[in-house]
């Protein structure tokens, strides 16, 4: 008798491997198929010389705007008119909430809905500590080892210096748009894009309602996965929430000879410490999950069966993600102990302790969440949480199967062959939020290819950018332009 239950034991097991194995084996790759590549000839050097002279304009933005050298914006946006004169002449240019740009391309067919290509003009500044440490000055536009070097090379004058130089192009070969098209430069993304808002709020007033935007967030990366030999063009479909809460916590001061139990800051450190030791729950139904159904046909034996798989795996890949910070990040609202203060002097007791918490809120949540969820952990009525301003709920999730979407992979796949295209869940935010309320179609990608060290350069130190990548993203924006008025 017991050896029969085994047998069948053994046979259901059987089946249910075997079961798992035809899964990986037949999944069907959901990579567009591409039959050309994209003809166009680029002086790639030309480029290349463009973007070093739009790295050389320091167009650091400041979050005290007082602060911001307003003289680097007005000589930034000469260098554009003097370098793109045929797109000067035919587009119309407004400088709006300061200092971004709008420029419109009108369409032939005022039936189509317009798109509208993002980047913005602004950077972070090259800190004095760390500019001995940079192989060639931050703000030089060094041309050097194949690389065009400077604050701004990755992040993101060379998504805009491509733009521009694609219209140039176009414009140049009497292409005329069918539909209308925006590009929008915003002037202050690193500090809460306030250009970017004053855009898409004059876009609103005139009614406008845009087929789909197009802004920075993704790229081509190498070596992001284990198991995936191929770059992986990753899309961005949806970016995290932003929400910075402040924890305050009220005390009655004296002298530190004769403290309380816990003082102020005691309090506020045991609720940083519940908050740590208690992370948001984990959630693979997010963008991460559509990520790994597009890049699961593409993986190697055996991880190929555990994405193939999610359904019986899920609890494995979720354990398995958290022990990683960017993977983690993927599949959960994550929270930050980033700032705190108390006392000024060490014999006195605090009046007041703080902290602040950088929160990034997971699609599916929101704001108003994240709070209860802090306060539900920390659960503590003397520990007083507020929000910050600058905060916002996660974007809406776009659709991976609108026709913009598809023209957008299926020329990253023309760009670049070898790479496969999957959607992707943007970790930071970007200007592309103030947008939502005109369009439920916004990506977020730049055809770059970076890798892990690439990575550490945006925002740090010897950001640099291929030669040929900015000859690609130049002939990756031409097709996007061309491929949506087809």
């Amino acid at each position: 008798m017991v050896k029969n239950v085994l047998k069948i034991l053994g046979i259901i097991v059987l089946i249910f491997i075997i079961i798992l194995v035809v899964k990986a084996v037949t999944i069907s790759s959901k990579q567009v198929e591409v039959r050309e590549a994209i003809p166009y000839k680029i002086d790639s050097m030309s480029v290349a010389q463009h973007l070093s002279e739009a790295i050389q304009i320091q167009t650091v933005s400041n979050q005290d705007q007082a602060k911001t050298d307003v003289k680097q914006f007005e000589q930034f946006h000469k260098f554009l008119a003097k370098t793109y004169p045929s797109l000067h002449k035919k587009l119309k240019k407004e400088i709006v909430g300061g200092y971004a740009l709008l420029y419109t391309w009108k369409g032939s067919d005022p039936s189509l809905k317009p798109m509208l290509l993002m980047a913005h003009q602004d950077v972070v500044p090259v800190e004095d500590l760390t500019k001995e440490q940079w192989k060639y000055p931050g703000f030089s536009g060094t041309i050097a080892e194949g690389y065009v070097w400077g604050r701004g090379a990755l992040d993101i004058k060379n998504q805009l210096i491509a733009v521009m130089e694609a219209v140039e192009f176009l414009i140049s070969k009497g292409f005329a748009p069918k539909r209308t098209i925006y590009l929008a430069f915003g002037h202050d993304e690193e500090v809460g894009g306030e250009g970017a808002k004053a855009i898409a709020k004059l876009l609103k007033q005139r009614n406008v309602q845009l087929e789909y935007v197009l802004d920075e967030g993704g790229a081509i990366m190498e070596g992001m996965l284990p198991g995936v030999e191929s770059p992986i063009a990753l899309v961005g479909i949806a970016e995290k929430g932003y929400l910075t809460v402040k924890l305050t916590v009220k005390g009655e001061g004296g002298h530190s000879s004769m403290p309380p139990h816990h003082t102020a800051l005691g309090i506020l450190s045991k609720a940083l410490v519940d908050v740590e030791d208690n992370p948001f729950p984990k959630n693979f139904d997010s963008p991460a999950r559509q990520m790994f159904e597009y890049v699961a046909p593409h993986m190697k034996f055996p991880l190929r069966i555990l994405f193939a798989n999610m359904w019986c795996f899920k609890p494995l890949l979720k354990w398995q993600f958290e022990k990683s910070e960017s993977t983690n990040a993927m599949i959960r609202t994550t929270a930050a102990v980033t700032m705190a203060g108390a006392s000024e002097k060490e014999n006195v007791l605090p009046t007041q302790a703080w902290a602040m918490i950088n929160c990034r809120i997971l699609p599916g949540e929101t704001m108003d969440s994240t709070i209860t969820y802090l306060k539900k952990v920390i659960d503590n009525d003397a520990v007083a949480i507020e929000a910050t301003p600058w905060s916002n709920d996660p974007s809406p999730v776009s659709d991976i199967q609108a026709g913009s979407f598809t023209s957008i992979a299926t020329i990253a796949r023309q760009i670049n062959p070898d790479v496969i295209v999957a959607p992707y869940l943007v970790l930071g935010a970007t200007d592309s939020r103030h947008y939502n309320a005109l369009t439920n179609q916004i990506y977020r990608f730049s055809p770059v290819k970076m890798n892990a060290e690439d990575l550490k350069r945006v925002h740090g130190i010897n950001e640099r950018i291929s030669i040929s990548d900015m000859g690609k993203s130049v002939k990756f924006f031409i097709a996007l332009i061309e491929k949506t008025h087809m």
